[in-house]
């Protein structure tokens, strides 16, 4: 049968039909699973564990695997769970969230968890999302709170990072998101991380520009009379006689600080493409297509303009870590 050859309500019809007998088949599978666990049928085919049986003879991924042995093996302990299953007010997620908060109560508190104790959880996770299931069985149970930060990186040099937040903490974060959401619309953390990190670069870059103005501007003449002092250095403008200074620079030290404009820049980001941010010891180029900027190779304080032979387009960290390196702050 075609499903576009189905009218709307046909559809939804049929949609619901096979929902029911998906749910129906889960909990049979699951049936099935829990009775070949107990008799250790999996052993006779060459298999060490019912998991290497189920993900290397069936195809099933480990988190999906391991989702359905643990929710089969509550449900030999408590078989009314298949009712539950099979009208939706449980999901196999939700069961195996349920046997790994179990594991971890009879490990830390060193108890078997009784049957019944374990049906009144079920009860009251039943028809609640999988983050609200968490909270309730992190309540009931006393479970320790996990504080995690892992990071791993990847072959393209993107990293995934893992970390724990408090209450606190995430509201915060909830709230700047929206705060910013004209911004970062789509409201993804890496996004909005980035971009409160732009940010304080950006006014970090500002404060040192103005940090370096004010060092040029110490570089001044006798106030009182418009001499020259013993620290005046030359290539100074000369107040008039009995007037303050309002502002000297000192070309050696101050370039011509002009925005690039906006046609240019875009030019650069699309020539480049990438990341021109080099190794000096192996030559290997960064390469990244994410959060490109475009920078200046000799910088404007040190007498860079904007021709476009001194423009390259970096990745905003190797950005960051070249202005670091010229303030000194990385070898």
């Amino acid at each position: 049968m075609l499903v576009k050859t189905l009218s709307n309500f046909d559809l939804m019809e049929r949609f619901n039909k096979l929902v029911r007998t998906e749910r129906k088949i889960t909990h049979l599978v699951l049936e099935c699973i829990a009775e070949i666990d107990s008799r250790k049928l999996y052993l006779q085919k060459a298999y060490s564990s019912l998991f290497n049986y189920l993900v290397e003879d069936f195809g099933y991924s480990p988190s999906a695997a391991i989702r359905r042995i643990e929710s089969a093996r509550l449900l030999r302990e408590v078989p009314e769970m298949a009712e539950k299953i099979e009208s939706g007010a449980l999901n196999l997620s939700q069961l195996s969230k349920l046997q790994q908060a179990i594991r971890t109560v009879q490990k830390t508190e060193e108890r078997r968890m009784g049957t019944d104790e374990k049906r009144e959880l079920l009860h009251k996770i039943e028809n609640t999302t999988q983050e609200k299931t968490e909270l309730i069985l992190a309540l009931e149970l006393s479970l320790p709170v996990e504080v995690v930060e892992k990071t791993k990186i990847h072959r393209d040099e993107s990293v995934t990072v893992t970390m724990s937040f408090s209450k606190e903490q995430m509201q915060l974060l909830k709230t700047v998101g929206d705060l910013i959401s004209h911004a970062v619309p789509d409201k993804k953390w890496a996004h909005v991380v980035t971009y409160l990190a732009q940010k304080e670069l950006n006014r970090r870059t500002k404060q040192e520009s103005i940090a370096r103005t004010k060092t040029a501007m110490n570089y001044v003449l006798d106030v009182e009379v418009g001499r020259y002092s013993e620290n005046s250095q030359p290539g100074l403008v000369i107040a008039k006689p009995g007037l303050a200074i309002a502002s000297v620079r000192h070309p050696d030290k101050i370039g011509s600080r002009q925005p690039i404009p906006s046609s240019l820049r875009k030019s650069i980001l699309h020539a480049q493409a990438k990341c021109e941010f080099r190794d000096p010891l192996t030559g290997k180029i960064c390469g990244s297509r994410r959060f490109l900027q475009v920078d200046h190779v000799h910088p404007v304080w040190a007498g860079g303009t904007n021709d476009p032979q001194n423009l390259r387009a970096l990745c905003s960290h190797h950005n960051q870590y070249k202005y670091q390196q010229e303030l000194g702050l990385h070898p």
